[in-house]
């Protein structure tokens, strides 16, 4: 295990700081802070040896790494900004340039022979996961498809109205005498094939892709519903305290710990699928069984 004191020593030392010594280590003991808290989400306890923090040898070049960028000032470094709080994850650019920037250091040390693979890995895995990386490369993808969908279906956005019948009064005033009604597309029931041949307009495109994202929503649910109930069930089976209490850590960087975050905000969203399973199951406190984030 290395001293977190002697990670800060190092940055100390390579940013030539030894005339503001305790400042910049306080500093750096809130970063290593937020580090722990909003990226990582590991147990703090887990990872002290008599009080003082303390890390596996194989983490550290990495967190000295990503520290170093914490505390740089320099304009427009979005790492430093995202410790500082200015950055929203759930922007799919500022995601992904964040992870790809995290990316570099966290490769770094393994390259040079600091760390290892395994290591390296499992933090580009943790740090993806906390900043919905993965998400974002998604995001970006489906909103590029839709500008060309939109583009390409631009000759098929009329408001026309097919059918309306018309009478011209003697004075030249017009009215209805029948109104053409819009056909609801439905795609229950149907392959994309039939669905395709229902469609006329750029609105009946964009009213299929919104029932198709229903089902999806729901699909996601019940998915989710079920991952989480055999969870709950090895909750009373093992009288577990936490979802990660059977993990042995050998890195304070673990994809789990986020997933179980993620599980956690899940059910604090939906708590009636969080009733359900802990009537189901009999359990308490499921939501904060999940929770990993302010340990």
């Amino acid at each position: 295990m290395v001293k977190m004191t002697d990670i800060y020593a190092d940055i100390i030392n390579r940013y030539g700081w030894e005339n503001y010594k305790d400042a910049k280590e306080r500093l750096l003991r809130m970063k290593y802070a937020t580090l722990q808290q909003k990226l990582v989400l590991c147990d703090r306890q887990e990872f002290k040896i008599k009080g003082k923090n303390v890390v596996p040898w194989t983490d550290a070049p990495v967190i000295r790494n990503i520290l170093m960028e914490a505390v740089n000032d320099e304009e427009n470094n979005i790492i430093a900004d995202w410790f500082n709080g200015k950055v929203n994850t759930d922007n799919s650019y500022k995601a992904i340039l964040l992870y790809n920037c995290m990316k570099l250091l966290i490769m770094q040390p393994c390259i040079c022979g600091e760390t290892d693979e395994v290591t390296m890995n499992e933090w580009l895995a943790t740090v993806a996961a906390a900043i919905k990386y993965p998400t974002a490369v998604h995001v970006s993808e489906i909103t590029r498809a839709l500008e060309d969908f939109r583009n390409n279906s631009l000759a098929l956005a009329h408001t026309i109205g097919i059918a309306d019948m018309v009478v011209r009064a003697e004075d030249g005033s017009r009215s209805y005498a029948l109104r053409g009604k819009e056909r609801d597309i439905s795609i229950e029931g149907k392959t994309i094939d039939e669905v395709l041949e229902d469609i006329s307009s750029q609105d009946d495109y964009f009213a299929v892709l919104g029932q198709i994202l229903q089902k999806f929503n729901a699909h996601a649910k019940e998915r989710a519903y079920n991952a989480i109930l055999w969870y709950a069930e090895a909750k009373n089976l093992y009288e577990a305290k936490s979802a990660d209490d059977a993990i042995e850590y050998e890195s304070i960087a673990s994809e789990y710990t986020v997933w179980y975050q993620r599980i956690h905000e899940f059910l604090e969203s939906n708590p009636e699928i969080c009733r359900k399973i802990e009537e189901e199951t009999k359990v308490s406190d499921l939501s904060d069984f999940f929770r990993m984030a302010g340990r």
